[in-house]
């Protein structure tokens, strides 16, 4: 596990956001950066560490059909330059008041630790503080959020295109949703490189009170601000009712993420908080 750096007075924080995707990420990054004290700069989600390290994510810009979009020439720099993207946002941090920014990339749960130390150095040695949240949600529910997400996009959300859609992933199991539901290798990495006084780790289905926030607001330095509750970010809803056989699938595929996270959380009831994958991942029943 990696000690912290010594510092006597950070220059403020900065916020790794590793996720999950379709675990509130969205609403994490609105809130924390619609502080006064927040400058999160011209995008949630950077994709710059992942379009170095993990091509097989999609947003490499060495594939052909990279998933990544050069939506400003600054993203491009950064990836071919990586030092101007720990420059960045230290200048952020130097504007008047801003004492918090960060990256919110959910694809960065699948960072391995050699990529997080270099991280933490890059900010370290800007005599910034580097803190790693990672929320976790129920991974048979997460599943089901992506899958209606990528169907909205297309316009073809609907019940016969959502229960097929998730036959056909659970049959695929694309390497892109493995790596974003190994909750075991993000959690494994984050215990290597950081000590857990760091690291923000808890479930999106505990986030959403002020007891949740407030710890949140103290690993990150920040004071406690009353965060929009009733704000909705990427909400993906439909009345659809999952096949048991489907669920079922499911359930042997995220049995493994299911496992680390008892071995991590376990104290945390997780039967109320994750009913879905408590029933339908084996070792939970």
């Amino acid at each position: 596990m990696g000690g912290a750096i010594g510092m006597t007075e950070p220059n403020g924080t900065f916020v790794l956001g590793l996720g999950a995707q379709k675990a509130g990420s969205s609403w994490l990054h609105a809130q924390l950066n619609r502080r006064r004290d927040a400058e999160f700069g011209f995008l949630k989600e950077y994709h710059i560490h992942d379009a170095l390290t993990l091509p097989e994510a999609g947003f490499s810009n060495r594939r052909q059909r990279s998933l990544i979009k050069p939506r400003t020439w600054r993203r491009q720099r950064f990836i071919a330059q990586p030092q101007r993207y720990y420059d960045y946002f230290a200048s952020l941090l130097r504007r008047p008041g801003i004492q918090l920014t960060g990256d919110i990339t959910p694809s960065y749960s699948a960072l391995d630790p050699e990529t997080l130390r270099a991280i933490k150095a890059g900010f370290s040695e800007r005599e910034i503080r580097i803190r790693p949240i990672f929320l976790m949600r129920d991974p048979i529910e997460r599943i089901i959020s992506y899958q209606r997400m990528q169907l909205r996009k297309q316009n073809q959300l609907n019940r016969k295109t959502e229960v097929e859609a998730l036959r056909q992933l659970c049959i695929e199991r694309p390497v892109r949703v493995m790596l974003r539901s190994d909750y075991g290798h993000t959690l494994m990495a984050l215990t290597e490189v950081f000590e857990p006084s760091e690291c923000f780790i808890d479930l999106y289905e505990r986030l959403f009170t002020p007891a949740s926030w407030k710890r949140l607001c103290d690993v990150l330095k920040v004071p406690y601000e009353e965060p929009d509750w009733g704000q909705q970010v990427n909400v993906s809803r439909t009345d659809t009712s999952i096949p048991d056989e489907i669920l079922a699938e499911l359930g042997d595929w995220q049995a493994p993420t299911m496992a680390a996270v008892r071995q991590t959380m376990g104290h945390l009831d997780l039967a109320q908080l994750w009913p879905l994958a408590h029933r339908w991942c084996k070792e939970f029943s």
